[in-house]
């Protein structure tokens, strides 16, 4: 079981900053100045989600579920023309709903989403993602995980990471959506990826991990990751079905904020484990 990783940037932050980036232009968009009663049944409707927070957990977590994969393309090898392709589709897809975020991001942390979203249009616009790395989105991504650890009311699960094992995940946890706080207290980049294990496969992670690519993928399902620097934190929402999990560090050995390492996965240094969500 293999995936490639890069850093944090260039994984969740791109694709994050691309839905922002997308939701900000469907707002703009489907602005309407001509008023009337439907105008106004519409922003009476958006204020009453947004006085509920349960609302916004939902669509959030719905969002990162939607774009947990990103774009179906190989950033690798794809061309200009099919990377635009695949983008024009990603953001069809979760255009909903990452309007229904917008629409109900609580007044306390608003401009947390109005920060977020200006500096990923500013990314999408000139084709530079380092602001999305950069303090000031740092700042508001947190704040909008530290809200929704605080109010959603989800199963949250603890886990750290150092060279190169995991601590503090449980044996079980309860099925559903849960909060998955990554602590990095190692000296390299470090992830936890999650995959639900399927039905059918017994075997444990160990062996999963020792077999082919292709193979081993076929007997997964890729669910999430949240990744950390060294002596920082990262928080994930994600669906858990009930199953057999699978966390994994994918990062090559040497991996540091500015470059990929060249070593061997961590997971072939021992940083894997496995869980149940009941």
């Amino acid at each position: 079981m293999h995936r490639t990783t890069g850093t944090r940037a260039a994984r969740r932050l791109a694709l994050g900053g691309a839905s922002l980036a997308l939701a900000a232009t469907m707002v703009a968009c489907g602005s309407d100045d001509s008023g009337g009663e439907d105008t106004q049944t519409a922003a009476e409707t958006s204020a009453a989600e947004a006085a509920d927070p349960a609302q916004f957990c939902e669509a959030a977590v719905e969002v990162e579920a939607a774009f947990g994969m990103g774009p179906d393309v190989d950033f690798e090898t794809a061309t200009p023309e099919e990377m635009q392709a695949a983008l024009e589709e990603f953001g069809g897809r979760v255009e909903p709903l990452l309007s229904r975020v917008e629409e109900t991001a609580p007044d306390e942390i608003a401009d947390d989403v109005e920060t977020a979203a200006s500096l990923a249009r500013e990314a999408m616009s000139s084709g530079d993602t380092a602001a999305l790395d950069g303090p000031e989105f740092q700042e508001a991504d947190a704040a909008m995980d530290e809200y929704m650890l605080a109010e959603c009311g989800y199963e949250q699960l603890e886990a750290t990471g150092v060279d190169y094992e995991y601590e503090g995940i449980p044996d079980s946890i309860e099925a559903g959506t849960v909060a998955v706080t990554f602590h990095n207290e190692g000296e390299e980049l470090h992830e936890i990826g999650l995959a639900r294990i399927n039905d059918d496969v017994t075997m444990p992670v160990e062996e999963l991990l020792m077999l082919p690519e292709e193979e081993a993928m076929s007997m997964v399902t890729f669910t999430g990751a949240a990744f950390a620097e060294p002596g920082a934190s990262d928080t994930t929402f994600l669906q858990l079905e009930p199953g057999r999990y699978a966390a994994v560090c994918f990062v090559p050995e040497g991996t540091t904020h500015e470059h990929e390492g060249e070593g061997p996965p961590h997971f072939t240094l021992g940083m894997m484990a496995e869980f149940t969500a009941e």
